[in-house]
């Protein structure tokens, strides 16, 4: 996805997490309009990994839209989740804190070792370079691109920037 896309997601992302832990402080029934936002914040996230992210990955070729519907459907099952541990646990106080503890604990680890597990997995015939990743070398200067011919003649480099070695 494009990397402002990206941003407000991660942002909005995070207002879900703050709003989340703010609404489990308060001890008054404002803790439910602080679900709300965050519920409101997940619902966006949701709607641009489902959606937007789903179209960005098709474009990619069909083994990256497979390997991102497979990570994004499990990951939004996961999240989904979430909100309804908030409800039960710090919300409506319904759970026993041992089995908020497991819950969470469970939820945790779906989301981010398992999640993990299969990211890595699913990608592991994917080239980077297909994804718009470029990893270098260590022996390699930073910005050199092997595919650009001319602008490592030049001085250029594949962003734009020059050694300083061209003149003009």
């Amino acid at each position: 996805m494009p990397w402002p896309t990206i941003l407000y997601t991660i942002l909005l992302d995070e207002v879900m997490v703050v709003t989340g832990l703010v609404g489990a402080l308060v001890r008054s029934r404002y803790k439910w309009g602080y679900y709300a936002f965050g519920c409101a914040a997940f619902l966006w996230v949701a709607f641009t990994i489902t959606w937007t992210g789903r179209k960005h990955a098709a474009a990619l070729g069909s083994d990256v839209h497979k390997v991102y519907i497979i990570c994004g459907v499990f990951t939004i099952f996961v999240w989904f989740l979430y909100p309804v541990a908030w409800g039960l646990c710090e919300g409506g106080n319904v759970l026993h804190p041992d089995s908020e503890a497991a819950f969470y604990g469970v939820l945790d680890v779906c989301a981010k070792p398992i999640f993990g597990a299969m990211l890595i997995f699913g990608h592991r015939n994917i080239s980077p370079d297909r994804l718009g990743l470029r990893i270098r070398d260590y022996v390699e200067q930073p910005g050199f691109n092997p595919n650009n011919q001319d602008g490592a003649k030049n001085g250029t480099h594949h962003n734009g920037v020059g050694n300083g070695t061209s003149t003009p």
